[in-house]
């Protein structure tokens, strides 16, 4: 039961398995060999602020994504509320 599952927190809506084949894995694995060469590259002090710069990336699109799976469910519930009790200007 869906709301059973919510109430006792076993619902993670963030934590999903990628497909291998998907456009998201290759893009991933894309990423993380472009980091792998840019790396080789940098000295010591660059790759650090590297690491910061993509950590602080991170947590912005955590804190993102988290905030829009909210909004997804102020919209829905919204919605809700204008099927339920909304009216029409035109009809009865």
């Amino acid at each position: 039961m869906k709301l059973q599952d919510l109430y006792y927190g076993n619902v993670i809506p963030c934590q999903h398995d990628v497909r291998r084949d998907s456009d998201y894995a290759k893009r991933s694995l894309e990423l993380l060999e472009m980091c792998d060469t840019l790396k080789k590259r940098l000295s010591a002090d660059d790759k650090k602020l590297l690491n910061e710069i993509t950590d602080m990336q991170g947590m912005l699109s955590e804190t993102m994504a988290a905030e829009s799976y909210i909004q997804g469910f102020r919209d829905c519930a919204e919605l809700i509320i204008d099927v339920m009790f909304g009216r029409s200007e035109n009809l009865k």
